[in-house]
């Protein structure tokens, strides 16, 4: 499957600074400074408060499908915390501040897109996944092993792991899209939270290609036995995510 790469500004290697972009997760984790003058297409402002405090009616089917979008995507961003906690740890214990520096900006992006995520898992009542602790361990060992392997290998394994939650933020914004295009069809506005739910989606994957792409320049492909490493870890991640899906 194709991943469509939009054009944005790389932003994950270097802190927020002037002019300020907003972002939609603003709307669930605003920034500590932004200037009262921010205004763009992405301004939080655009979304009425019920947008991060309330739940669309939904069918069941609806309903099934939001939940275990949000579910898998919250297990998702808490695995690539531990990746990158396991990465970090690896190359503080190596000795590798440069590369251990890169790992905390992008980790850095991770936790963001967790405190995101845990917000909107509990605005519309999803259940987090049962296999956390499991997930947590696997997620760590993944990221310190790599990691210890050589900075190619723990690169190799984040371009891996962002290919799979790429295409899978890409198949998720396709099924949402018949909730948005519904309720365009019957001249009604959808409920604001699932429009901010989509854009925020959008807003995700675009960070998590900005991380791919780091990871391929700073050497994934030259990680001895690539081919057969990212394989391995993209098989993993498509079927934790399966799982996470259902448990």
């Amino acid at each position: 499957m194709s991943i469509v790469r939009p054009l944005c500004v790389p932003n994950i290697l270097k802190p927020r600074a002037f002019p300020y972009r907003a972002l939609s997760s603003d709307a669930y984790s605003p920034p500590p400074r932004a200037p009262p003058s921010t205004s763009t297409s992405n301004d939080q402002s655009q979304y009425p408060p019920e947008a991060t405090t309330t739940t669309p009616l939904l069918t069941p089917e609806q309903e099934d499908l939001l939940k275990s979008i949000l579910r898998v995507d919250h297990a998702g961003e808490l695995g690539a915390n531990w990746i990158y906690r396991g990465q970090k740890w690896a190359m503080d214990v190596k000795g590798d501040t440069e590369t251990s520096r890169q790992v905390e900006s992008m980790w850095d992006n991770e936790r963001h897109h967790l405190k995101t995520l845990s917000l909107l898992v509990a605005q519309h009542r999803a259940r987090p996944t049962l296999l956390y602790p499991i997930w947590q361990t696997m997620a760590f060992a993944l990221g310190a092993g790599t990691g210890l392997m050589s900075k190619e290998a723990a690169m190799a394994c984040t371009e891996a792991v962002e290919t799979v939650i790429g295409e899978h933020y890409d198949d998720q914004l396709r099924e949402l899209a018949p909730l948005l295009e519904k309720a365009t069809a019957t001249g009604e506005a959808p409920h604001p939270s699932i429009p901010l739910m989509t854009s925020i989606l959008r807003e995700f994957r675009d960070d998590e290609l900005e991380h791919l792409d780091t990871a391929v320049e700073e050497g994934a492909q030259k990680a001895p036995g690539h081919s057969l490493l990212s394989a391995i870890i993209g098989v993993g991640c498509k079927a934790a995510i399966n799982v996470c899906g259902k448990i």
